[in-house]
């Protein structure tokens, strides 16, 4: 059974009510939480008159893959795995379409450059697992405007190129920590860190 836009709010109501009970989120007021959960349901009516899901081939769903790292244009083990959950992979003739998706208030317009080292990421841990390249990278944006839309930028495969660049930067943090350099990287995590206190 393929969903609709009206199976919605059943659905989001559903949903809602797990994930409250599993992770509590606290809200100023009922009107607050009450609008949070329209703009989910809203997102969700967008996706689905946009998407033909029908015509997807999901392959994994926010499925966590743990592969090692070896930089595959020296063949260097690093000595750590790399552990990422994947939002979707699709089946396509051409090969597996990795498809991540993100919230936002506008639309995003350097969606590959603000994104290449998860998309890198992601290609990296799909290619050892399933053997084989990715056909293309999706970045699915879920606007929040007041009409929400959905929007798409389908990306090409990684190539040697995003390769060198990640495991140079893997290599370094790694070179960095058997130093005792501990490099921040300032974002909104960095509230929730318990480790903020040891960043250069």
């Amino acid at each position: 059974t393929v969903a609709t836009t009206e199976d919605v709010p059943a659905f989001v109501e559903a949903a809602w009510s797990q994930t409250m009970k599993s992770e509590p989120c606290v809200f100023n007021d009922v009107e607050q939480e009450t609008k949070a959960r329209n703009q989910v349901a809203d997102l969700v009516r967008a996706y689905l008159s946009e998407i033909d899901i029908a015509a997807e081939k999901p392959i994994a769903v926010e499925k966590k893959f743990e592969v090692l790292l070896v930089d595959p244009a020296t063949g260097e083990d690093l000595g750590i795995p790399l552990v990422g959950i994947v939002d979707l992979v699709l089946n396509d003739e051409g090969g597996p379409v990795v498809t991540d998706f993100k919230t936002a208030a506008s639309v995003s317009t350097n969606s590959e450059l603000q994104h290449e080292m998860q998309l890198t990421a992601y290609a990296y841990l799909i290619r050892e697992a399933f053997g084989q390249d990715e056909s293309a990278l999706d970045i699915q944006q879920l606007v929040k405007t007041k009409t929400p839309k959905i929007v798409v930028h389908r990306l090409p495969p990684r190539t040697e190129k995003h390769f060198a660049r990640f495991f140079g930067i893997v290599r370094e943090y790694l070179d960095n920590l058997d130093r005792g350099i501990f490099n921040g990287r300032p974002s909104w995590n960095c509230g929730m860190c318990e480790h903020s206190g040891f960043c250069v």
